[in-house]
């Protein structure tokens, strides 16, 4: 009997065609369900400088504001200087009509920051009339958390971000020593403080422009740095799930500390290691990643 007589033969006998029909259908359902890999975002953990960072929003304000107001009861003329405007010191900012017209003088060189008072007429002694400051002369007023701003100290690098121009260096100038109350947007009580950033002030730049400070409280060099995406809390340790052979591995680690997008790790991480971000419930021991 040739080869083709007995493919013919076995075939032919019922209890191979059910084992056959019978084993078509396992390897069906075994692809059907075994798992499946889950698609997942991952990042390398990299060896560089780590930088605590303490990052809000600043409001600019000039470093030395000067409020003019009317030096005797009389009759506001006119004012000669308007918002923008610059001024020189000595120079005459408007005229009020008293036993005589009696000017009233800017005590700087800067430029008007508002006009209080425009409308001529009737005025009383010490009246506000006008703000004037130096605009080359700005520092950055910023509202830090208390219990970040503890970290901080007079001298700290502030990166500054967000204004409309290119990034601008600067330096903590100083940490106010009382915190005040401050609702939040979400209506939260927030104990706050204000910290002082001193910096180089392009031109186009004016009082009351909002930026981005980045105050940078310490810096540490040659560290392992994981995103902080990665991390995942169970009780008091702290885990990742590391790729191996395209596989998750849950891995326990040291953190140190954290800031922003970046933790700083002192045990159960190398540089080059792959680890996944945000780590959902799909993410689980041994399930394959792709």
């Amino acid at each position: 009997m040739n080869w083709k007589e007995k493919a013919i033969a076995i075939t032919s006998d019922k209890k191979v065609r059910i084992g056959f029909g019978i084993g078509i259908f396992v390897l069906f359902l075994w692809f059907l369900l075994k798992p499946k890999p889950v698609t997942s975002e991952t990042a390398r953990v990299t060896k560089g400088t780590y930088q605590q960072i303490v990052e809000e929003e600043g409001i600019t304000r000039v470093r030395e504001k000067f409020t003019i107001f009317s030096p005797v009861s009389g009759i506001l003329k006119r004012l000669h200087k308007h918002a923008g405007e610059s001024v020189k010191k000595g120079e005459v900012l408007a005229i009020i009509k008293w036993d005589f017209d009696k000017p009233v003088y800017s005590p700087i060189e800067g430029k008007v920051l508002k006009v209080i008072r425009e409308s001529e007429g009737p005025i009383e002694m010490g009246s506000p009339l006008l703000e004037v400051g130096n605009t080359n002369q700005l520092e950055i007023a910023v509202e830090i958390l208390t219990q970040e701003a503890v970290h901080l100290r007079p001298g700290n690098p502030v990166q500054i971000d967000g204004w409309g121009g290119e990034r601008l260096a600067g330096y903590l100038k100083l940490v106010e020593p009382a915190a005040y109350t401050k609702i939040s947007s979400l209506g939260v009580e927030e104990q706050r403080v204000r910290v002082i950033v001193d910096f180089t002030p392009p031109s186009t730049m004016g009082e009351g422009f909002q930026v981005r400070c980045k105050i940078i409280s310490d810096e540490k060099k040659n560290q392992i740095i994981a995103p902080t995406s990665a991390l995942f809390r169970e009780g008091e340790n702290w885990f990742v799930f590391k790729v191996l052979k395209n596989k998750a591995k849950k891995i326990k680690i040291k953190l140190e500390a954290k800031s922003g997008e970046n933790a700083l790790i002192t045990d159960g991480l190398i540089e080059g290691d792959e680890v996944i971000l945000y780590p959902g419930e799909g993410i689980k021991e041994n399930v394959k990643i792709r």
